[in-house]
């Protein structure tokens, strides 16, 4: 194996990790928005469809609490 087959693992790898970090946050965004808009009186149905989760998805979120603005988009 050489040094450039390394480099190549390490910078996908890396890649991999920044993606992953990516989805979590992209993830978190979309569950305060969906709290948000149930917290605004948005019907649970239409937010649940909008946001392309199931309604039992959304349900579990209503029940959670939500600081507005604790994740930031980029």
């Amino acid at each position: 194996m050489s040094k450039n087959d390394l480099q190549k693992i390490r910078v996908a790898a890396a890649d991999k990790e920044d993606v992953e970090f990516e989805l979590d946050r992209a993830e978190l965004v979309l569950q305060e928005a969906v709290a948000e808009a149930l917290i605004h009186g948005e019907d649970i149905t239409v937010v649940a469809e909008v946001a392309e989760l199931p309604v039992e998805d959304v349900a579990k979120l209503a029940a959670q609490e939500v600081r507005p603005d604790s994740v930031l988009p980029f």
